[in-house]
């Protein structure tokens, strides 16, 4: 099923509207967006199971990581962040509304060693590689091309749909990434303080 409304929203940006619009949760508009942005050679595909089977299958090509869609919940989360991650680990912290189906990307993109990121993203990624990660987020918010490809993706609908207070409240969903990283698997979510590490390779 494909979501589109209800994106989760960075509990510290409330007072700060969004110019960010939500995107449709597709591996085509995923990958799409990556070649608005100037990655090239990068497909996304739609994984329905993380039995053996798929695993191998999967691991017939070039896997840089997955991007899981989950019903967000206000919840205390007790695993330990890597205090002291490898600095070309990049993670960054989500600082507004509708923006983590693309930083699940960027976080995916970033951090794998053969992608061609292009012009855009390469300078990007050597820009903000001493920025902590509350600076990186910070970065992609204000990044014009970065934004930009994430808007021309906004889903056209021939209907609007307006909500009141007497509405039911919509779920909230958010996207998280997996990446593997010099031998280890991290959690790479912006809502988070920092990665976490959730196995090896």
């Amino acid at each position: 099923q494909r979501r589109v409304h209800g994106e989760c929203k960075p509990p510290h940006t409330s007072t700060i509207p969004s110019s960010w619009c939500t995107i449709e949760s597709d591996p085509g508009v995923f990958t799409e967006l990556c070649e608005t942005i100037g990655v090239r050679d990068v497909q996304f595909e739609e994984v329905f199971s993380l039995d053996e089977g798929s695993i191998a299958e999967m691991s017939q090509g070039k896997v840089h990581g997955l991007i899981f869609l989950f019903k967000w919940r206000q919840e205390r989360d007790h695993r330990n962040i890597v205090g002291f991650p490898d600095p070309d680990l990049f993670f960054a912290k989500q600082v507004i509304t509708n923006a983590c189906a693309t930083q699940a990307i960027l976080s995916v993109l970033m951090n794998s060693a053969t992608v061609e990121l292009g012009p855009v993203l390469s300078d990007f990624r050597a820009f903000t590689r001493e920025f902590d990660p509350m600076m990186k987020g910070l970065a992609i918010s204000n990044s014009d091309a970065i934004r930009a490809a994430h808007n021309s993706f906004h889903k056209v609908s021939s209907f609007e749909i307006v909500q009141d207070d007497r509405d039911e409240p919509e779920d909230a969903f958010h996207f998280v990434a997996y990446v593997p990283f010099k031998g280890k698997i991290y959690e790479l979510d912006g809502l988070k303080e920092g990665p976490i590490e959730v196995g090896e390779y």
